[in-house]
């Protein structure tokens, strides 16, 4: 069972999943934008879990493994509720009716900003996009203690910063790129002097498919997280200027013309370790790599326009 098939890992992981073989029941909504999967949900057996619960879809389609990626996620601290039923108490209600249904493995998809409320004192202190990182890390807090119960193997995958075709077109990357390959006058940024280890999709996407061609590793319970990025971190100054490069962008980068963000996390970089005793490896690290990811690559995205309506975009 995947979660968040309509999303931009999630539709990359149900390619991956379609491609090894396995039989895959697709859990959204109903008023979902299936843009990214359209064809692929032929091949699944799709439910919308607005209109059919959680414990008959396990009754009727029976699985061994639920993959967990859906996710709300917005910077404002206000939409808090929507955080909790969505990245909390959703997931924990699968969680338990995974439980009552036998299932042996649920893989759930966490966030690297969690770190961020690692050996926290002084809960005065700002924390980027609070409500979402909190609500994230609940959850696997709570798999934690329910899989050490006897529930099923709860395996939580800490994904870096992600980016890769298909992505929401108001999110860090796609913009970036939408300008410069626009060629704006000028570009306003931060300082630019946050970390991060920025991974593609197509190795997270390996990522999963390692973990779970190795389930047997963990038992019929038990608690394991993997850290999945390239293991390297790169400043995001540096980063855009890879993107700047590739595209032949004649945009005026601004660095320092924004404030620094509230909370900003200024150092993250993956200990993959433990998934390279899977076998798994990153693909695209180096410069060379990635700027041919960006120059070459067609990265199709989903804007929405002032009215509301859909229209898709396509960038190189």
């Amino acid at each position: 069972m995947l979660t968040g098939a309509t999303g931009f890992v999630g539709s990359h992981l149900l390619r991956g999943l379609l491609e090894d073989g396995h039989a895959v029941c697709v859990v959204k909504r109903s008023f979902s934008d299936p843009w990214r999967v359209e064809k692929l949900l032929l091949g699944c057996v799709v439910y919308d879990l607005d209109k059919t619960g959680t414990a008959k879809i396990l009754k009727d389609t029976p699985v061994d493994c639920i993959v967990h990626c859906a996710t709300h996620y917005v910077r404002d601290n206000r939409e808090y509720q929507k955080n909790i039923d969505s990245n909390l108490l959703f997931p924990l209600e699968l969680l338990g009716r995974a439980k009552e249904h036998g299932v042996k493995y649920f893989i759930n998809t966490a966030t690297f900003f969690e770190d961020q409320l690692d050996g926290r004192k002084d809960f005065n202190s700002a924390v980027y996009s609070h409500s979402y990182v909190l609500s994230k890390a609940q959850f696997a807090q709570w798999g934690e203690l329910l899989a050490l119960e006897g529930g099923s193997a709860f395996i939580s995958l800490k994904l870096h910063h992600v980016y890769g075709g298909m992505d929401n077109g108001g999110k860090f990357i796609p913009y970036v790129l939408r300008q410069c390959r626009g060629n704006v006058p000028s570009l306003a940024l931060s300082v630019g002097t946050q970390q991060r280890d920025f991974i593609h999709v197509s190795d997270v996407v390996a990522a999963y498919r390692a973990v779970i061609s190795h389930l047997e590793r963990h038992g019929a319970a038990g608690y394991r997280t993997y850290e999945v990025g390239t293991g390297r971190a790169r400043s995001i100054k540096e980063f855009v200027g890879l993107i700047h490069r590739a595209v032949g962008s004649t945009t005026r980068l601004e660095w320092g013309a924004l404030p620094m963000g509230k909370g900003e996390l200024m150092y993250s970089r993956a200990d993959n370790s433990a998934l390279r005793e899977l076998g798994w490896e990153p693909g695209i690290v180096e410069d060379a790599e990635i700027e041919k990811i960006f120059r070459g690559g067609v990265f199709r995205y989903r804007q929405i326009n002032t009215m509301g309506y859909h229209r898709e975009r396509w960038c190189a």
